[in-house]
């Protein structure tokens, strides 16, 4: 999971994220699972506060956020949706 903040006028462009981690990153180091947030949350030494988003996990129902999903197949990631967790979840789709 990694947790991203948008400029206030955009919206998350999943095939240019999977093409910008595909020239940049290993393919083992991608991050199945993105949480867009409109601010980070951080202690007093700006080091990310990550217990919040370790108890909520990726389940849509708890997180008030949007959610993606790498969708490998497709080369990009699509919104993470009740029936792409449950997917998830019970194994129909794979990581």
């Amino acid at each position: 999971m990694a947790a991203v903040v948008l400029q206030p006028d955009q919206k998350l462009d999943g095939e240019k994220l999977y093409s910008h981690l595909r020239e940049s990153l290993p393919a083992y180091s991608w991050p199945w699972f993105l949480r867009v947030q409109s601010s980070l949350d951080v202690t007093e030494t700006f080091k990310q506060q990550k217990g919040r988003l370790v108890q909520e996990g990726f389940c849509p129902q708890r997180v008030p956020e949007p959610l993606y999903f790498l969708d490998a197949s497709e080369k990009t990631y699509v919104p993470l949706t009740e029936p792409v967790h449950d997917g998830i979840v019970s194994g129909e789709i794979r990581l």
